[in-house]
């Protein structure tokens, strides 16, 4: 609060001997001012990206950087403080918060600075992010947001051990279930699940769904409990249930705490598992020697939609340096920064013409082709109450073995049916 006060002082035009910008001499030039306050850590690659580019930016423009590292919990309240007029000028969001500050009217919409030429090299800002990138990080009013981080959701595997995955991936769900069945006959256990992590669990479902049906199809079943009579609903939730009774994840993987079947996949006791594209980033200190992880797309026909979701940099609508705000995010943007995305954080970075750590190329490639793309878990995560609640529970219990595909359907229904009622 005090920090925050003090740069809100200056960027009132408080001067070194005192003057107001009213009383600056004439063709003076009053000091821009920027407060940013990063749910990342100091000491993560981000957080050391970050705070190189403030000192570049602090540098070149000669704006007066307040910028601190508070970490993720730093910032649970940071809605609230935006709502009342204290929150800073910059905010660290993703794909799959930004309805929550939308809706409140706390985003500063950024359609200007994809006008905007990133400095140095001659094209607009909307030149250098791809179309899928561009609407993961809107809204429905436009740009929400400036991504510097792609992320998406693939299966993992060792290609140093898995030679025949690097080779010929799964290309069909019977495919991809004849993997796990020769894998299980030869004493492997195929697949690795941190079952204490019920969003972690829902990838299987939500995958399985939204790849073979396209963006929306999840997100129905939390506003219409009519969606879940949809064939391709019960399809989905047979894939879950196959999976669950066919002895493929490790045994009482529901009681396994994470990071616990993650970090013993990365040392190769498990053959695969599904996850985000921070992955190998998270698991680097515990894969195995010479590991070379890669991954592919949960094959299940349909559309093929593949998860496009970001990070970025959110502008607080009622922050008080809005202009200079918008003029770091096209910044942050030159490729020499978005490269450390890549080279340092070792993530997909937001710009088309920046390669991905060799490890997440073939999603970089699937994001970069995809025919259909859809946002983070579809958006159907907006939704707290429902999400958490209703639906992520009711999952566990199918992914568990406790419910067939069709009580998981019947259970649904009637859950969301009775959610909706008392929310309306």
């Amino acid at each position: 609060m005090t920090a925050v006060l003090a740069v809100g002082a200056l960027a009132l035009g408080v001067s070194a001997c005192g003057k107001k910008n009213s009383e600056l001499p004439a063709g003076a030039k009053a000091q821009e001012s920027l407060v940013y306050r990063s749910s990342w850590g100091a000491d993560e690659p981000q957080g050391k990206i970050i705070k190189s580019l403030f000192d570049d930016f602090a540098k070149e423009t000669g704006a007066k950087v307040d910028l601190k590292f508070v970490g993720r919990k730093g910032n649970e309240s940071l809605s609230t403080e935006m709502a009342s007029g204290r929150g800073p000028d910059l905010f660290d969001t993703s794909t799959d918060n930004i309805a929550t500050f939308s809706a409140q009217n706390l985003v500063a919409p950024l359609d200007d600075v994809l006008r905007a030429q990133v400095p140095g090299e001659g094209k607009p800002v909307r030149d250098v992010l791809p179309e899928s990138v561009r609407q993961a990080s809107s809204d429905d009013k436009g740009l929400a947001f400036i991504p510097h981080t792609v992320i998406s959701t693939a299966v993992w595997f060792d290609a140093a051990k898995h030679s025949d995955l690097a080779g010929a991936p799964p290309q069909s769900w019977e495919d991809f279930i004849a993997y796990l069945d020769r894998a299980k006959k030869a004493g492997r256990t195929p697949i690795g699940q941190d079952g204490t992590i019920n969003f972690y669990n829902v990838y299987w479902f939500y995958t399985a769904l939204v790849r073979a049906n396209g963006a929306g199809s999840l997100r129905a079943l939390a506003t219409d409990a009519a969606a879940w009579d949809r064939p391709e609903v019960l399809e989905a939730a047979e894939k879950v249930e196959q999976l669950a009774k066919g002895g493929y994840f490790q045994k009482d993987f529901m009681a396994t705490k994470f990071p616990a079947a993650q970090d013993a996949w990365a040392q190769g006791k498990y053959d695969l598992n599904i996850n985000g594209t921070w992955l190998a980033s998270e698991t680097k200190p515990k894969l195995a020697a010479g590991a070379k992880i890669s991954a592919f797309q949960l094959p299940v026909g349909g559309k093929n939609s593949v998860e496009v979701g970001t990070l970025g940099w959110g502008v607080n609508a009622k922050g008080d340096n809005i202009e200079t705000a918008k003029k770091f995010l096209a910044f942050a943007l030159r490729k020499k920064y978005i490269e450390q995305i890549s080279s340092a954080a070792l993530n997909i970075p937001s710009r088309a013409d920046v390669p991905a750590p060799e490890h997440l190329m073939a999603v970089q490639k699937a994001v970069t082709e995809a025919a259909a793309t859809h946002r983070t878990y579809d958006d159907a995560a907006a939704d707290k109450a429902w999400w958490n609640d209703t639906f992520l529970p009711l999952h566990d219990r199918l992914i568990s073995g406790k419910v067939d595909a069709a009580a998981f359907v019947k259970d649904g229904k009637a859950a969301t049916a009775a959610y909706l009622a008392n929310k309306n």
